[in-house]
């Protein structure tokens, strides 16, 4: 189906234009020629005929250019605009040589090619003659009216055409006869005549003006396929060509004196009465031939028509403008349009805008004769709806064989398309459903076997795994699956599917059980909305989530309870979840809760034995972990510091790592008697058993206290044993110092109080006699030891309030200079014997410290450097500032102190061994105050010592503003 433009000229009337063009062009130019070179034949053909003037050449030269200009469609405006020129000059040439005719005047356009060669013995030299001069004023209108398409144009310009033909054909007739009256005027105008030539050039331009008008006039009626134009073109050779052969040969007959003339013009009439009765009587026939053949073609037509008007299938004809001529019952059914509404109508109202090229460039095929079978397109009904149908259009043909036309053949397809479409969907569901049920049997085995690699694969692979092929099956752009202990908490673990990794890190924390996410974990049906933003539970969305439009939740239930939750969105455009996306996913989670379930057991089975672990792993004892078998399970890094391996050696149970373990008194521990082997073995639990206990760090047997005890399964069978070593060193060593302490303190508080004792009982019996000097020495005694009592409590009282973090400062800034001076000057009875120097170096600022305890830090380090340094060595004070604080140390001369002694100074009721009895007095707290005090200050203390040589306690104090370091 289709529509456009009348179609252009045909290839015959292009050939009459060219023809006719190219005809009086060379007649022009061949006359041209003779008088530029003086052939008497190029210009008047023979003896005695008319010659062509040079004016009658130009018009030739100048219609010819004119009919190729404007009789072929197509030509640039320019070239148009040249043939209309050419038209107006020939029109022009031939009314000023009329002109001149009639009026006797010499307007000089006889002399417009050649002047100088023009020599004419008549009165009217290279004037045109006066038919020559007619024919070119009609020939120059007739090629005016060629733009002009409407029909009064078209009846002038063939008006003018048959006059010229009629100009033209007498004096051809006249050189063909031999009768001279026909193309010249002798006695009216000698030497002016006709040419031959000319009158062939006129003939040539008038077939060619009529050849380009082929729509109307005489051409139109020549080249009809009606019965006329048939006729025409049969008889019209004859009747032009026949008359004149036969009356010249009539002629020829006579001039040779065979008969008179008056015979041979009746002999020509009967002879052309004839032939006339001949062609009238074969032109009847023909025309009833004709007539039988218009009689069957209309019974025909008439069958067709009652065949197209009883089709179920739309019947459409059309011409070549697209114009519908006819229009069957169907087509009104289908297309809603009357057949007097439809006929004289362009087809392009059967077809909607959006195929109107293409159904234009079929159109374009069908005018070359191309037919079209079975295509769909789409056609417009009359209220507006796109009909689906099949056409089959062919062209229509003429008699001449020319494409008059086209048929088309218009079937509805909507049901046949409709029920194809259904079918489709149909197969497209049954693939998807197959698709689908393969893609949740591909999720089951990824899940499965993301299930069977734990623990290497942890909950959140087994969750990624659901959420992946969730995704891919359901065509979503999101997905998600959380679990949620209860409504309201976050979901832990949460993974995300589709977001990547800048989005996830921007969103933050996991989401709530809340909103929509809540209304899927608190149900047990799925839940899907087109706009999740529609849900009466949507709270919104968090800063930079992406948008999601079409949702999709479903629970995850094992047993009747919800183990996990899968969630499913698509980007704002895209279609929504349907229900099989639904049904599936629901399968989908059916097939993995399970396997949900079984991860997340295994997740809190291992939270809780990494829990125990870290627990064991932190204990400060060593624990060990046996199977049934004896065979080692685990053992926390206290534990490796007792194992024992030697090449080759292995214990019953065939454990590469052995533990020496001996009893109290040092004898190896048959592995029968061990604890671990009588849990094991005989299901004893043992608590309490001391030993000894080989440990290759220290290289050397440390005590322990030693407990096992078999680990039974629920029906009571031994599945393994445990056991825990605990290192007593300490506390043995600690019990040891505890009971020197406590001999010491015992010792040391009986000293004071004996002397107190003694002194007050001789003071009672001899009061009143005993010398006042021997009184006061006794009273002196008695304030010694109670002020040994007083410092002894003293130290206890610290000690105490250090250990229970409870010791309070009376901080301010104080000037250390001045400070230590007086502490040294106080500190005389403590170091008596040595010389005490101090050394401050640079300026010291001041520090934020409490007096009176820092006194008694520094006391307390002269007073230990006095009692071990060597009698009569100095000891030296010296202060300096530093970037962290002022660092203070006391230095003296001595023995020193080992190495091995140096991390246990500082440590409570500690003293060095062989120190002698009446050098090293006191409780062991000296020290351990010290520390206590210098860190309650924020500060730190170190000792640093050379056998034989010096001593160096060194601690720092914080200065009294943040200014002060600078």
């Amino acid at each position: 189906m289709g529509g456009g433009a009348p179609t252009g000229q045909s290839s015959r009337a292009q050939l009459g234009v060219v023809v006719g063009a190219a005809c009086s062009v060379l007649a022009g130019c061949t006359a041209l020629l003779g008088w530029w070179t003086r052939q008497t034949a190029l210009i008047s053909i023979a003896p005695g005929w008319p010659s062509m003037v040079p004016a009658t050449a130009l018009c030739l030269v100048l219609a010819g250019l004119s009919l190729g200009l404007l009789g072929r469609e197509g030509r640039p405006a320019p070239l148009r605009r040249l043939g209309l020129a050419s038209a107006a000059a020939v029109a022009a040439l031939g009314l000023a040589s009329l002109a001149q005719y009639v009026f006797g005047w010499d307007l000089g356009v006889d002399r417009l090619l050649f002047p100088a060669r023009v020599d004419f013995p008549s009165r009217f030299p290279g004037r045109s003659s006066p038919n020559s001069a007619l024919g070119f004023a009609l020939i120059g209108a007739a090629l005016l009216s060629l733009p002009t398409t409407t029909p009064r144009a078209c009846r002038r310009a063939v008006g003018c055409v048959l006059v010229v033909v009629a100009l033209a054909l007498t004096p051809l007739t006249g050189y063909l006869l031999g009768v001279g009256y026909f193309y010249g005027l002798p006695p009216l105008l000698p030497f002016t005549g006709m040419p031959f030539l000319a009158a062939i050039a006129l003939l040539a331009l008038s077939a060619g003006i009529l050849a380009a008008r082929p729509d109307c006039g005489a051409f139109a009626v020549l080249t009809s396929s009606a019965p006329g134009g048939v006729l025409l073109r049969r008889l019209l050779p004859f009747v032009v060509i026949v008359p004149i052969v036969l009356g010249r040969l009539f002629l020829i007959g006579a001039d040779r004196g065979a008969y008179s003339i008056d015979a041979s013009f009746s002999l020509a009439s009967a002879v052309t009465m004839l032939f006339l009765a001949t062609v009238l009587w074969m032109s009847a026939a023909r025309l009833n031939e004709l007539d039988e053949a218009r009689r069957q073609a209309e019974e025909a037509r008439a069958f067709l028509a009652t065949l197209a008007h009883s089709s179920d299938d739309a019947v459409i004809g059309a011409d070549l403008d697209g114009t519908i001529v006819s229009w069957n019952p169907a087509a009104e059914r289908l297309f809603g349009h009357g057949a007097g509404e439809a006929i004289g109508r362009k087809v392009s109202i059967l077809y909607p805008p959006e195929v109107a090229g293409e159904a234009e460039a079929s159109f374009e095929r069908l005018r070359r004769g191309e037919r079209f079978e079975r295509f769909e397109t789409a056609a417009r009904a009359r209220d507006g709806r796109n009909v689906d149908v099949e056409i089959t259009v062919s062209p229509v043909a003429s008699d001449a064989g020319r494409v008059a036309g086209f048929s088309a053949i218009c079937r509805d397809i909507g049901r046949r398309k409709a029920m194809k479409a259904a079918l489709e969907r149909a197969h497209a569901a049954e693939r998807r459903i197959r698709s689908q049920l393969e893609a949740i049997g591909a999720a089951s085995a990824a899940v499965n076997e993301a299930l069977a690699s734990l623990p290497p694969s942890e909950l959140g692979a087994v969750l990624e795994v659901i959420a992946h092929h969730a995704r891919g099956i359901s065509g979503a752009d999101y997905a998600a699956i959380g679990i949620a202990e209860a409504a309201g908490r976050s979901f832990d673990p949460w993974v995300p599917c589709g977001v990547d990794a800048e989005q996830a890190a921007q969103i933050r924390s996991p989401p709530r059980s809340v909103g929509v996410l809540g209304a899927v974990a608190g149900g047990e049906r799925p839940v899907r909305v087109d706009d999740v933003r529609a849900h009466p539970d949507f709270l919104g969305f968090p800063k930079h989530h992406p948008p999601i439009q079409a949702f999709l939740g479903v629970p995850l239930r094992f047993h009747g309870r919800a183990v996990a939750n899968l969630y499913l969105a698509k980007r704002p455009g895209r279609p929504p979840f349907d229900e099989d996306d639904e049904r599936v996913v629901a399968l989908l989670a059916e097939r993995t809760c399970g396997a949900v379930e079984t991860a997340r057991l295994y997740r809190s089975e291992a939270d809780e034995r990494r829990r125990l672990q870290a627990v064991v792993e932190q204990m400060p004892e060593a624990a060990l972990l046996v199977d049934a078998r004896g065979r080692l399970i685990s053992c926390n890094r206290i534990a490796l510091k007792y194992a024992v391996r030697r090449e080759g050696e292995r214990d019953p149970w065939g454990n590469e790592v052995l533990f020496d373990h001996r009893s109290p008194s040092g004898e190896p521990m048959d592995w029968a008697d061990r604890p671990m082997s009588r849990a094991l073995c005989r299901g004893e639990v043992v608590t309490g058993a001391e030993g000894l206990l080989w440990s290759p760090s220290e290289r050397a047997l440390v005590q322990v206290l030693v407990n096992a005890a078999p680990v039974r399964s629920d029906n009571g069978e031994i599945q393994g044993a445990v056991a825990v070593f605990q290192e007593i060193t300490a506390l043995k060593e600690m019990d040891r110092q505890r009971q020197e302490w406590t001999g010491v303190i015992a010792h040391d508080l009986r000293q004071p109080i004996q002397v107190i004792a003694m002194a007050s009982q001789l003071l009672r019996r001899r009061l009143g006699a005993l010398p006042v000097l021997d009184g006061e020495k006794q009273i002196g005694r008695i304030a010694d030891s109670v002020d040994r009592l007083r410092r002894m409590i003293d130290d206890l009282l610290d000690a105490s309030r250090i250990e229970a973090r409870q010791l309070t400062l009376d901080a301010r800034p104080v000037d250390l200079r001045a400070h230590l001076a007086e502490i040294l000057e106080r500190s005389a009875g403590a170091t008596e014997g040595h010389a005490v120097r101090l050394e401050v170096q640079g300026d010291v600022p001041a520090v934020r410290a409490d007096p009176g305890r820092l006194e008694q830090i520094v006391t307390n380090l002269l007073s230990n450097a006095a009692r071990y340094g060597d009698p009569g060595r100095d000891i030296v004070v010296t202060a300096r500032a530093e970037a962290d604080g002022v660092h203070i140390a006391v230095t003296n001369w001595g023995e020193g102190i080992a190495e091995a002694k140096l991390p246990h100074l500082f440590q409570r009721f500690w003293r060095a061994t062989g120190s002698e009895p009446g050098r090293a007095r006191g409780v062991g707290l000296g020290l351990y105050i010290t520390r206590g005090l210098v860190e309650a200050h924020g500060g730190s203390i170190a000792v640093e010592s050379t056998p034989g040589a010096t001593t160096t306690f060194r601690f720092t104090m914080p200065f009294a503003a943040p200014t002060a370091a600078t």
